[in-house]
C-alpha cells in the first residue's frame, strides 16, 4: 500500500492512499489493481479533527499503478474542496 500526504490545499491536508487488490472477475484472468482513497484534515496532517465525506471519484475506480490512484484521489479531493468552499 502507498500513502502520501499533500497539502495544504485551500487550508485542507489530503492523505491519499492506493491500495493493490486482486480482482475476481473473468474479464480481465484476476488481473491486480489498484483501489485508492482519500481523507482529508484541516491544520495539518496529524490533526484529530478529521471529517469523511463520499466524494465522486468519476468513472474509474481501478488503476493499474499506485501513481494513477494517487493522482486520481488525490484531483477529486482538491475538486471536492473546491466545490465545498464555493458553497460556504
Amino acid at each position: 500500500m502507498a500513502e502520501r500526504v499533500t497539502g495544504p490545499y485551500r487550508g485542507f491536508y489530503v492523505s491519499a492512499s492506493a491500495r493493490l487488490v486482486q480482482t475476481h472477475t473473468d474479464g480481465d484472468g484476476g488481473a491486480p489493481i489498484y483501489v485508492g482513497s482519500v481523507s482529508l484534515a484541516r491544520g495539518g496532517p496529524d490533526d484529530a479533527h478529521r471529517f469523511e465525506a463520499l466524494v465522486d471519484l468519476g468513472s474509474e475506480r481501478r488503476f493499474a499503478t499506485e501513481g494513477e490512484a494517487l493522482e486520481h484521489v488525490e484531483q477529486a479531493a482538491r475538486e471536492y474542496i473546491d466545490r465545498l468552499l464555493q458553497s460556504t
